[in-house]
């Protein structure tokens, strides 16, 4: 038995509950309120959304993942698979068929024995298929009370003409009384870009909600019930040395308490002297992933970011920080500027931080 799940969406027994976080998505759902969810990633934002919702009764949720989407095919496919995933009903399914027929959508049984929609790669290019899909998607959602939610819905930049994909999305949800729509993103400055930028079409168009770290008393209970639950016990000052490594962090507290369930035994006592073994043996689960950062980094690159691995108080833009990577501020910039652009590190109002610490840790120690 494992207590501690990673890396994926968790609900039930997995879920540290965040009662008034939950209370509030629950009345934004009822009342119909679009949210734009901000918060870093892995900070538990999609569990938070599907586990509160899923539990609502009379409302259906359809879960619309974005992560990297590339193309409008992309998109529309997301779409109809999130609607083919909200359900096993097979009246939804065979509707679903029918509306999007423009999309010429096939359905499938997937390895997992769930049925999903897929649609035509070429019909899906074509300048009339977003109209269909959010014409599908409302059709979908008028008869009941329901909340769509879009993940990582910056993402959407990444397409061509993503102004007029927005705009054409506007135009629909927003006649939507009986659906909620939470947009969630993990990239702060793109989704502002989207949300609070008066030129973009989504302007105002949602009440900001920010999902920020589990308060750390309740969290610390949940872990210690985690690690009983596992036939162990941890000490105090684990938890907090994990709760402070991890920068409260959701995933990556849960990744680091089951390395610390995976290298320890059942009736063991768990103490600071666990914590490296641990850490080893995330480190060796991950060091083809850090490898391959390390190798794409231009030199500038590699020194500013080892500097922000081991000097983690410094802002990167201080005298001393310049000093210590020879570059200069508008260097600085640009490196921080790619490197937030390929989601290495991240910015929390004026400092940086890296998206994955395990990284930071691993780096700092190769210096």
């Amino acid at each position: 038995m494992r207590p501690f799940k990673y890396g994926c969406v968790v609900s039930g027994e997995n879920f540290c509950p965040r009662p008034e976080l939950e209370k509030q998505l629950r009345e934004f759902a009822l009342a119909g309120q679009n949210l734009v969810i901000h918060g870093p990633r892995r900070m538990g934002k999609t569990s938070l959304i599907t586990h509160t919702i899923g539990q609502m009764k009379g409302m259906r949720l359809i879960y619309i993942d974005l992560y990297a989407i590339k193309t409008l095919s992309d998109f529309c496919s997301r779409v109809m698979k999130g609607i083919s995933k909200a359900t096993s009903e097979v009246s939804f399914l065979k509707k679903a068929l029918q509306l999007a027929f423009r999309l010429r959508p096939v359905m499938a049984v997937d390895p997992d024995g769930s049925t999903s929609i897929s649609v035509d790669t070429r019909a899906a290019e074509e300048p009339e298929s977003l109209g269909a899909v959010m014409s599908t998607l409302e059709k979908m959602t008028q008869d009941e009370k329901s909340c769509v939610v879009f993940d990582e819905f910056q993402d959407i930049l990444n397409l061509d003409n993503a102004r007029g994909i927005l705009a054409e999305m506007r135009s629909t949800i927003q006649f939507q009384e009986n659906t909620a729509y939470f947009f969630t993103g993990s990239i702060r400055n793109a989704m502002m870009s989207i949300f609070d930028d008066m030129d973009s079409p989504f302007y105002k168009s949602a009440l900001a909600f920010t999902v920020e770290e589990i308060e750390p008393r309740a969290f610390s209970a949940f872990i210690a019930s985690r690690f009983a639950k596992g036939k162990r016990r941890i000490e105090d000052a684990v938890i907090q040395r994990i709760l402070q490594f991890a920068d409260g962090v959701s995933g990556d507290v849960q990744e680091l308490c089951e390395a610390l369930w995976e290298t320890t035994e059942e009736n063991d006592e768990i103490t600071l002297v666990d914590f490296p073994k641990a850490l080893e043996l995330i480190f060796s689960r991950e060091l083809g992933g850090y490898e391959t950062v390390v190798e794409r980094l231009t030199p500038s690159q590699s020194t500013v970011l080892k500097a922000l691995a081991i000097e983690k108080t410094l802002q990167p833009y201080s005298i001393e920080f310049m000093t210590k990577v020879g570059k200069t501020a508008s260097t600085i910039r640009r490196v921080l500027d790619k490197l937030t652009a390929d989601r290495v590190i991240f910015q929390k109002k004026s400092a940086y931080h890296f998206s994955n610490p395990f990284f930071r840790e691993w780096l700092a120690r190769k210096q």
